[in-house]
């Protein structure tokens, strides 16, 4: 069982109810034991009987280890996508049936992605041949990554079909990172998605059509659309975004510690700011660049070390070291122990 102890303040946010619950009914599927796993992550029962409870990151991440390591299925992500339930979404399933048609829902809910949680970040590129909804996942824990992907854009094709009332309706093209699967898998990926499915891509992605995208959804109704999201507006309201920053920044410190050693400049450019100006706003936060940097590379180590067989070697350069002494060193200052003690 690879869960970690936290030992620093994750920087993963939070989620609300409907996307874990997804994740629980798959996992029933596969007889998993959710009690258990809701004790080992400290998680109350009586949570979800909390209309608007939710989960810090941390804890989502932790039980989505244990449910995927439990139901041993490789396409876990994808087959709970099938258990989306938008009217569960609240004001957010809501304000996507009132809008005027698929593009008016997918604007009108894009600034409202914290209600659902923050596991990741949705952009829309346009496309000739309609709009490319590229998503970037927020958690760390490489087990967890490609099946909370395979998930996401999967309920958002559920989500359109829900909205159009249309069972079968399809984006033209869904790209992954993850290599490529058996024969088996890729014909099971393109089932659920009703279109050709590439692997091996440099992002993770839906394409819609233009005509997709104009098709008139059969329930909108722009009065209670303007009721909703001032309802929404005054929910988001409540959730705490004080450490917004440091979500955002910490996203892209994860996409660019691969490439090697990243400085404060670069990562403040993604974010349309001085280098500066990023350290100032961090520091008010009561964080530094580099703790920030740190905190990101111990919780990441920790999950490489416990949850994968990747070799130190490896596992240095996913964390922007130059080799696996630099890593061994940082490692023994930031936890008293080696790597190779936490693996064993």
């Amino acid at each position: 069982m690879c869960i970690v102890k936290e030992q620093r303040k994750p920087i993963l946010g939070s989620t609300s109810l409907p996307p874990v619950q997804q994740f629980l009914h798959a996992a029933r599927q596969y007889h998993v034991d959710i009690s258990a796993g809701l004790k080992q992550t400290g998680i109350e029962f009586d949570t979800f009987l909390q209309l608007d409870a939710r989960l810090t990151g941390e804890q989502f991440q932790q039980l989505l280890v244990y449910l995927i390591t439990q139901a041993k299925h490789p396409l876990f992500g994808l087959y709970s996508a099938k258990f989306i339930q938008p009217d569960r979404f609240h004001i957010l399933g809501q304000i996507g049936l009132h809008s005027s048609h698929l593009a008016h829902a997918i604007n009108e809910a894009m600034p409202l992605e914290k209600l659902v949680g923050d596991m990741g970040v949705t952009e829309l590129k346009q496309h000739q041949l309609g709009v490319k909804m590229v998503w970037r996942c927020q958690y760390s824990n490489p087990l967890v990554i490609p099946h909370l992907i395979d998930n996401v854009l999967a309920s958002w094709v559920n989500f359109a079909r829900y909205l159009l009332d249309d069972k079968v309706a399809s984006p033209l093209e869904v790209k992954l990172q993850k290599s490529q699967p058996t024969p088996l898998e890729v014909v099971q990926y393109e089932e659920v998605f009703g279109c050709p499915v590439k692997f091996g891509q440099r992002e993770d992605s839906i394409l819609i059509s233009h005509i997709m995208l104009n098709r008139s959804l059969p329930d909108k109704n722009p009065k209670r659309l303007q009721q909703l999201k001032a309802s929404a507006t005054l929910s988001l309201d409540h959730i705490d975004s004080s450490d917004r920053l440091e979500l955002e920044t910490a996203r892209i410190i994860r996409q660019l510690l691969p490439q090697g050693k990243i400085d404060r400049q670069k990562v403040a450019k993604h974010l349309h700011m001085s280098g500066r100006t990023l350290q100032r706003k961090l520091l008010s936060t009561g964080k530094s660049y580099q703790t920030l940097v740190d905190d990101i590379r111990i919780e990441m180590a920790d999950y490489w070390l416990t949850c994968s067989e990747l070799s130190t070697d490896e596992i240095a350069l996913q964390l922007g070291f130059s080799d696996a002494r630099v890593f061994f060193r940082a490692y023994k200052t930031w936890t008293g122990k080696t790597p190779g003690s936490l693996r064993r």
